[in-house]
């Protein structure tokens, strides 16, 4: 005859005592009494040693007053807006419209380029700021209802809370056929490839890595009338002084210009192949190769030289750093070697490549009887530059080393842009008008600024050796939250990996309840 018992069981890990009704029968077989259809009915409290029943661990799909939800990645993202005042700052520039930016934002940077118009089957399962579904029609009217106005209320908000150090300036080009979007011109990207296109021009602090604000401009703007222009934004942003750290495509006597006559530091990459910068190579080469111009921290030898700079017929006090990296020259090596010999076999064997000519005729000439051979003086002059390079600064509190490391810190902004256009979905914007590429551009700005602080705490905590961007996303997004209308919300389940993120990236780590 079977008769019900209650069972307890400890569970190894945590040490919670669970206690379960079960039926008891004899087993024949084994002679011995078993048990089954267990039934759990709570756990045993330690203080009192009483059994405390549990909860309904899932909802009733009947139930219309409750529902089950991810919420483990709008929790990580919400505290991180909080901590860096984004939150704060959405609400001065687009009060009563900042939860559904956020949101929008949230989407934009969990979903990895899925289209916008998953974003209403995203809203109805997952926590976010707005709390309510947003449909792809509302989605699409809220990017026409963002105003210049609000951007540049939020824009300055942002700015008040960046630092005091260098400030990285880039552009990028994004691609669209739209014919309705005042800004899209015939232009060339970066590989100089012509195409309609707009250009993004981002200010991103060194200090904290994150994005300071954007502009739209028309594809075809040259980079002296982008320098121009951007001094004309500090100004309306409320920037008092900012120092530039410019990359290599800016250099240029009109931009130097530009930013000298408005008493502007900068720092800028140079082209070894600029006359000037080959001759402090060619006359300094030595002097930097010395042991005690070696910088230990970057493997690099650093040397920092005066330079007048020619500015309305007055000189001007600029310093050149000059820098050569062994392992660089010893990569462009072997890239130039491997390229040659691709290039020789492919001359004289008479299966030349398009996309090769103009190295066949930099490189190479023809002899009698059809053979190529190198260009020795060219291939000679082009090895004396190799692990060269240089940096120009008006900026005479910058140390060779410290000048070298803000350079290099500078594919902070590169990484943006990346995440921008592959990540966010951003290469090629499928939006018909201007104001709604504005106001799917600022979101997207929204969810580049979560990003960027989110990739500055995995490399900070050493996380990103264990998980990529999405990977991290995806391990978080499995925490669920109960809702009941007449129950506080509370969380299911979370494992002592997730918890073990949230603590690493400087998040207060949410609890089973």
């Amino acid at each position: 005859m079977n008769d019900k018992k209650q069972v307890r069981q400890t569970d190894k890990h945590t040490g919670i005592i669970y206690v379960y009704e079960a039926e008891t029968y004899w087993d024949k077989k084994s002679k011995h009494t078993r048990y089954r259809n267990r039934k759990l009915l709570g756990h045993v409290d330690k203080a009192t040693g009483e059994v405390v029943p549990n909860r309904p661990t899932q909802a009733s799909p009947a139930n219309p007053e409750s529902r089950r939800l991810f919420y483990g990645v709008a929790h990580l993202l919400n505290s991180l807006s909080d901590q860096i005042g984004l939150g704060a700052d959405l609400r001065r520039g687009y009060p009563g419209m900042d939860n559904a930016i956020a949101s929008i934002a949230q989407f934009l940077l969990c979903e990895d380029t899925s289209a916008a118009a998953r974003f209403a089957r995203w809203s109805r399962t997952h926590v976010h700021p707005f709390g309510r579904e947003i449909s792809s029609q509302r989605a699409s009217e809220l990017f026409e209802t963002i105003g210049d106005k609000g951007t540049e209320e939020f824009f300055r908000a942002r700015v008040a809370r960046a630092g005091h150090d260098y400030w990285f300036y880039d552009t990028t080009s994004i691609s669209s056929y739209s014919q309705y979007i005042e800004s899209v011109r015939w232009g060339r990207n970066k590989d100089n490839v012509p195409l309609p296109q707009i250009n993004l021009a981002t200010i991103l602090d060194a200090e904290s890595g994150l994005p300071v604000c954007y502009r739209d401009l028309p594809g075809n703007i040259s980079d002296v009338v982008l320098i121009r222009q951007l001094l004309n934004e500090t100004q309306d942003l409320g920037i008092k002084r900012i120092r530039l750290c410019l990359d290599r495509g800016f250099y240029s006597k009109a931009n130097i210009d530009a930013l000298m006559a408005e008493h502007m530091k900068f720092l800028v990459g140079c082209k070894t192949s600029i006359t000037f910068v080959g001759k402090a190579i060619r006359d300094n080469s030595s002097e930097l190769r010395g042991w005690q111009n070696y910088d230990k921290a970057s493997r690099t030898y650093l040397l920092r030289l005066p330079v007048q700079w020619d500015f309305e017929q007055t000189k001007k006090r600029a310093y050149l750093i000059l820098c050569f990296s062994p392992e660089r020259a010893l990569k462009d090596e072997e890239e130039l070697s491997q390229l040659l010999g691709i290039l020789s076999y492919e001359l004289n064997s008479g299966c030349r490549q398009d996309d090769h000519e103009r190295h066949y005729e930099r490189y190479f000439k023809q002899i009698r009887g059809g053979r190529y051979i190198g260009r020795d003086d060219i291939i000679a002059l082009e090895r004396e530059r190799f692990g060269y390079f240089a940096l120009l600064s008006n900026d005479a509190s910058l140390s060779a080393a410290d000048a070298y490391k803000v350079y290099r810190s500078k594919d902070k902004i590169e990484k943006a842009f990346g995440d921008v256009k592959s990540r966010l979905g951003f290469r090629t914007p499928k939006v018909e008008n201007t104001e709604t590429l504005r106001g799917k551009l600022l979101c997207t700005f929204v969810a580049l600024i979560l990003a960027s602080e989110l990739r500055k705490r995995m490399t900070a905590s050493g996380i990103d050796e264990k998980y990529t961007l999405q990977g991290l996303i995806d391990e978080l997004d499995t925490i669920e939250r109960y809702e009941h209308q007449r129950h506080h919300p509370r969380i299911i389940t979370v494992t002592k990996k997730q918890k073990d993120i949230y603590v690493a990236l400087g998040v207060e780590p949410l609890c089973a309840s």
